[in-house]
Parts: C-alpha cells; sequence; structure tokens
C-alpha cells in the first residue's frame, strides 16, 4: 500500500509526442514575442533559462526566480515587462498546441484507481512550466477537475527531475515518507529518477521517452491498461 502516488503528465496521463510537442510549442511561442526578438532568437533564450532550472540543487529559490535570473542574463528585454505577455500566450496562443495531444480515457480511470488507495495523488510533472501551461495541458487530456494534492510547477518548485531532491521536495510537501511513494512516468531518465529517492517507480511504456538515458531500473513496467490493473490489485489487496 502506497501513501501517497505521484504521475507524470505529458505521455502518462495525456497523449503527447514529445518532440512535436516542442515544435509546435517554439513555434508558437515565437510568433507570439516577434515584436521584442528577431526570428530564432527566442528559442536559445528560453532553452538556457530552462537549462538552469534542470540544473538547479534548490538553493537559489523557487524555479521561476532562477528562471527569470537567467532570462535576464541573456535577454535585451526584462522578463518581468514580459511576463503579462507570456501569460496571456498561456492562456489562449499555447491551446494551439493541443491539436497534437489527445486524451486517454483509461487516464481518469488509473487516477480514480489511485485515489482509491490514497488520497495524496501528485501530478508531479517536470516544473519548468508555470501553472497555467499546467493548467492547460490538463484540460487537453480532459482532468482539469481531478483533485490532486499538489501540483509541480515552477512556482512552487526548487528543483526540477530528474534531480532525486524533486522527487523528496514532493514527499516532504505530502508529509509521507519517499519509500511509502510511488512514481509513475514514461521518461526512463527524468521519472525513474525517484528510484534515487528511494520511491517505487511504475515505467509507463505507451508513449516511453529516453530508455538510451536510462540509469535506474523501474520497479514495475508495463502499459496505461497494465498500470490500471496494478493499482486495482493493490486496492482490492
Amino acid at each position: 500500500m502506497y501513501d501517497a502516488i505521484l504521475f507524470d503528465l505529458d505521455g502518462t496521463l495525456l497523449g503527447l509526442d514529445n518532440d512535436h510537442f516542442v515544435n509546435l510549442y517554439f513555434k508558437a511561442l515565437g510568433q507570439k514575442l516577434s515584436p521584442w526578438y528577431p526570428e530564432g532568437e527566442i528559442i536559445p533564450l528560453i532553452v538556457q533559462a530552462t537549462e538552469a532550472m534542470m540544473k538547479a540543487r534548490g538553493d537559489r529559490g523557487l524555479l521561476c526566480d532562477v528562471f527569470r535570473e537567467a532570462y535576464d542574463r541573456q535577454s535585451t528585454v526584462p522578463f518581468a515587462s514580459l511576463e503579462p505577455v507570456y501569460d496571456e500566450f498561456y492562456r489562449t496562443e499555447f491551446d494551439q498546441v493541443r491539436t497534437i495531444s489527445r486524451p486517454l480515457p483509461l487516464a481518469r480511470k488509473v487516477l480514480e484507481q489511485a485515489a482509491a488507495i490514497t488520497p495524496r495523488i501528485a501530478l508531479a510533472t517536470i516544473p519548468i512550466f508555470p501553472r497555467v501551461a499546467i493548467d492547460a495541458r490538463l484540460n487537453w487530456g480532459r482532468l482539469s477537475d481531478f483533485p490532486f494534492a499538489l501540483i509541480t510547477s515552477f512556482e512552487n518548485m526548487h528543483t526540477s527531475k530528474p534531480n532525486p531532491n524533486y522527487f523528496l521536495e514532493v514527499a516532504h510537501r505530502l508529509n509521507v515518507a519517499p519509500s511509502s511513494c510511488l512514481m509513475v512516468g514514461n521518461d526512463y531518465r527524468d521519472d525513474m529518477a525517484a528510484v534515487a529517492a528511494g520511491m517505487e517507480t511504475y515505467m509507463v511504456l505507451d508513449y516511453a521517452l529516453n530508455s538510451h538515458l536510462a540509469r535506474h531500473t523501474p520497479t514495475y513496467t508495463g502499459s496505461l491498461a497494465d498500470l490500471h490493473d496494478f493499482l486495482l490489485q493493490i486496492r482490492n489487496s
């Protein structure tokens, strides 16, 4: 029995081709910011600021602060002056990207099975996006009304996957021991890093990523349908 179950979002609860998503995302964002940045300039800027979040050790404040600091080191326009533009982008134009996503009918059933085991269900999506962008993707997956106990974003986390401290921080926020947690995800590198934090893991194979970068062996593997049956078995045990 688990005290908390953590779920990744993209490729786990939401059908999404990661490469296609990134390409469409940068195209839409580049168009939105074209009055301030020449074509092609915004992509390396966002990539560098994102890498700073990925490398954060937790001693430089929240990830949103790390992002802003890294952004302002490279940009001719301060992030603070463009923050309303970014917010508008995620509330409007970002929805263009939903065309390459698809809701997974099993996702809600899996979440419901998990919630029957414990009320501490976390959306442990990689926290390199603001909450508004995560809410949008939950809406694409028709999961926006699910009562997650915690949704990680760059406004509330100090570290990011695959840093084991990310998972420790989530466990702390949920007030549970890492050893009593199950992390569910589709990324061998980012999600299975929960092993290093002492968590059990379930690797969902439907949209598997980064098998060549795997450093940890998942506790369990299977499809989303297999995960549903796995949780049902735990619930009934």
